[in-house]
């Protein structure tokens, strides 16, 4: 009757486990937070890694009643294991919380860091357009001429693709902005 009480205290912290889990069990995660050794799917939702651990127990009570120590003893040691990790994952839910909200406001501000960047260049590069023109103007040999007008075809190049990248930078800023908003 020994082992029924201590199937009952596992089942108890089982329980009490899936009613911690309840709020977040359907949240993903943008990865598996689990050993690959722990949880025999890939989940990466709180709710699947406790469908696994109540499957568990059931195979545990099954293999009691069939009278095997050693696949109790194993599956015992994995469930211990699986509570504990979950136990760990809700507890670290407001840190990671955390973690998300800077990770979203680094990511902005690398986006406005790369903005004025990418203005730095553009201006930069108008300027050397600039020069580059002047400079045609200037000269009056026909192969200075045309090397300059390949260099000025070359910076015109970089110059276009510069504002195509502020563009996708601008447009990634207004769809950050708007997720906010939301």
């Amino acid at each position: 009757m020994k082992t029924q009480a201590l199937l009952d205290a596992l089942k108890t912290q089982i329980d009490s486990l899936e009613t911690r889990i309840e709020p977040i069990k359907d949240q993903e995660f943008s990865h598996s937070r689990f050993d690959v050794q722990l949880f025999s799917r890939k989940s990466a939702r709180l709710g699947d890694c406790q469908n696994e651990l109540n499957k568990l127990y059931q195979q545990l009570c099954h293999s009691v009643s069939l009278n095997h120590p050693q696949q109790v003893n194993f599956l015992t040691e994995k469930i211990v294991h699986q509570i504990q990790a979950i136990s760990r994952e809700i507890s670290t839910q407001s840190l990671r919380e955390k973690e998300t909200s800077f990770s979203k406001k680094k990511e902005q501000i690398d986006l406005y860091e790369r903005l004025s960047q990418h203005q730095d260049f553009e201006r930069r590069l108008q300027g050397m357009i600039d020069e580059k023109e002047l400079h045609l103007n200037q000269l009056a040999d026909h192969t200075q001429r045309h090397q300059c007008q390949k260099d000025l075809a070359i910076l015109a190049g970089r110059l276009y693709r510069c504002r195509q990248a502020l563009l996708r930078i601008e447009k990634a800023i207004e769809h950050q902005e708007n997720q906010f908003l939301e």
